[in-house]
């Protein structure tokens, strides 16, 4: 203060001295500036005769921001021991503005005017108060990009765009005591370095208050957000009337939201607080009641689910949230849902018209009632249910279940879902009543099959990274069974799950299996072994495979289209043996028994069969019986995708074969 009480008393005689004199050019330098709303350092003011000015600033703080390099250049300039002004001056930082200054020496109050063009202005006028000083900022289409320069470092940096409205400032020696905005963002844009916290097109209001109490702000705000666009990782969002209002309290190391209010269009109205420190959260509260679901998941879920088989879920219905958060952790959950459900994109699954009362403890046991209409698993429908859950913590059960399927059912025993070393587990054992084949398929999207699906299924465990089956799977099927051993599912909710084990086969009905597919007709027991079984995404990538005539008597009879297929699958070079011209008069031959192999390694299935010759031929079907019939295979290596490709042709075409 003492410079500006010298430089008032000083200034006339210099003004005089330079008149006498007939200077070219007054040059005034001074040190140091300090006024209640800035200070400076490094003053160098330039008076050249034509009434014009320029000034320059080594370094300018205003509330503990720092300018560095300044210069402005006033086409007209007054300088008197009252006042000081700048008309029409240019500042080199920002040149397509202009510039209008002044200064009350005696009443201490500057103001400051930019004006650009497209109706741009940014006033602002500053002076001391009876409790220190006030400053006041109007904007009008104030490029937001203009505000770049006072930001933090690291903040997402204003691009695009334009402010409207007020803001106010007021504070003393020890700094700003209170804050006031009112602002209305015109097609706003902002960005950071990292890419990861960018908008474009803002446009909204936000209003501010903040006061200050010791060491502590108690603040308020509210935001209208009405349309444009933000990405902040790993959320994306377009603005369509989200509003927010909220007040809290922060002292430097707290950050309180005593409460507050958000509306989220198609989704619903949730009311939240929250306490943080250091950006941590240490306590919260959340509750909704019939939030919108669908746009719920979608927008503000799913980006934090990662790329498991929830990432392309879709939810529906509507649910009542009431969260309480302490110590790190939820420390109760109330939830209701009303006709809830989840469909998976991929069709892998469905649950549909979900209702229940959930009422979770963290530190007490508790019981749920689960209801559901119906569902889809791979294709194949659900049907209602009601389960019961036991909660205590992270650890949930349900002691026995139904599913109803088709016309069958799967009883589930001993589920057991929970928490360990930060992993989800869970485990269950049940059996599978018979179901019928005939209605499995045709909801499956599989050739029509007779029969019944049964089997036991013994316990079955996920550990957070795998599904493993602990003894044999057996399934009835095609009047035979099938045991399925040492399954293991790797990546289970992923993109590319990977499914080992062995399969064994026993005793099928070759009748059944080639009506099924559409392959001609056979009758006899088929047994087979599928040793090293191993799936990637649901495809073969490696097994080693033998089919043969089952043990014990029966009929043992093949088709001349059966025959046919089976010859089309060796190859180019493959031939039935039906060779002499009277054979084409019998549908139906007999054989003694089939036996055929594949092993599958790199994408190439290695054939072979009942027996081999030197020539490189196997025997697949060796004749028996009257009249007798024997097919040959030719090539033994045979690419996976052309055997596949010979077989959907076989048995998707499947054109009356002319026999020679």
């Amino acid at each position: 203060m003492r410079y500006l009480i010298h430089l008032r008393n000083l200034l006339p005689a210099l003004l005089l001295v330079s008149m006498t004199a007939g200077a070219a050019e007054f040059a005034l330098s001074i040190a140091d500036i300090t006024a209640p709303t800035f200070s400076a350092r490094g003053v160098r003011l330039s008076l050249p005769v034509d009434g014009s000015a320029d000034l320059q600033i080594a370094s300018l703080n205003v509330q503990q921001r720092e300018f560095r390099k300044l210069r402005v250049r006033c086409a007209g300039f007054t300088l008197s021991s009252a006042q000081m002004s700048c008309r029409h001056g240019r500042l080199d930082a920002i040149p397509d503005a202009k510039l209008d200054f002044s200064y009350d020496f005696i009443g201490q109050r500057w103001q400051l005017a930019l004006v650009a063009a497209g109706g741009e202005s940014w006033q602002m006028d500053g002076q001391p108060d009876k409790r220190g000083w006030q400053v006041l900022v109007q904007l009008r289409n104030a490029q937001g990009k203009r505000l770049s320069s006072l930001l933090p470092a690291g903040m997402p940096l204003p691009a695009q765009g334009a402010l409207n409205g007020t803001v106010r400032a007021s504070g003393n020696a020890s700094g700003v005591q209170a804050l006031y905005a009112d602002l209305q963002l015109a097609e706003l844009g902002f960005s950071d370095a990292s890419g990861l916290h960018a908008a474009e097109k803002l446009r909204g209001d936000i209003k501010f208050t903040a006061t200050r109490k010791g060491v502590a702000w108690d603040w308020q705000g509210s935001v209208a957000w009405q349309s444009g666009e933000m990405f902040w990782q790993p959320l994306y969002l377009s603005g369509d009337s989200h509003a927010l209002s909220a007040s809290g309290r922060y002292d430097g190391k707290s950050f309180e939201i005593a409460q507050a209010v958000l509306d989220l269009p198609e989704v619903g109205r949730m009311q939240f607080s929250a306490t943080l420190q250091q950006g941590r959260l240490q306590q919260g509260a959340l509750r909704g009641d019939k939030l919108a679901l669908t746009k719920l998941f979608e927008h503000y879920v799913r980006p934090f689910v990662g790329k498991g088989a929830l990432a392309e879920a879709v939810l529906h219905g509507r649910a009542d949230v009431d969260v309480q958060y302490r110590n790190d952790a939820v420390q109760s959950l109330r939830l209701g849902l009303h006709d809830v459900g989840i469909l998976d994109a991929a069709q892998r699954f469905s649950l549909l018209g979900v209702n229940s009362a959930i009422d979770w403890q963290a530190d007490a046991a508790s019981t749920a009632q689960i209801d559901f209409s119906g569902g889809a698993l791979l294709g194949v429908p659900l049907q209602a249910g009601q389960w019961t859950v036991n909660m205590k913590g992270l650890d949930f059960a349900v002691p026995q279940a139904e599913l109803a399927i088709l016309d069958g059912k799967l009883d589930l025993r001993n589920l057991h879902i929970y928490q360990q070393a930060d992993a989800w587990r869970w485990e269950f054992a049940g059996s599978l009543l018979p179901i019928s084949m005939e209605q499995f398929s045709e909801a499956a999207g599989l050739p029509r099959m007779l029969g019944t699906l049964a089997g036991r299924i013994p316990r079955v465990s996920y550990d957070g990274n795998e599904i493993n089956v602990d003894g044999a799977l057996l399934f009835n099927v095609f009047d035979g069974t099938v045991v399925a051993t040492h399954l293991k599912l790797a990546n289970p909710f992923g993109r590319t799950p990977q499914l080992s084990g062995d399969l064994a086969m026993r005793n099928l009905d070759l009748d059944l299996l080639t009506r099924t597919f559409s392959f001609g007709n056979m009758q006899g027991r088929l047994d087979g072994d599928v040793n090293n079984l191993q799936l990637q995404d649901w495809q073969p990538s490696r097994f080693d495979a033998y089919l043969y005539s089952s043990a014990g008597s029966y009929p043992r009879k093949i088709s001349q289209r059966a025959v046919q297929n089976i010859s089309a699958l060796g190859g180019a070079g493959a031939a039935a043996a039906i060779q002499r011209s009277y054979l084409r008069f019998f549908e139906n031959f007999g054989y003694e028994r089939i036996g055929w192999s594949c092993v599958l390694r790199n994408g190439v299935c290695a054939m072979g069969g009942i027996e081999g010759s030197n020539s490189g031929t196997y025997a697949i079907i060796k004749g028996g019986g009257i009249p007798a019939i024997s097919v040959m295979g030719y090539n033994r290596n045979v690419s996976w995708r052309e055997l596949l490709t010979r077989l959907k042709r076989v048995t998707q075409n499947n054109v009356k074969p002319i026999i020679k």
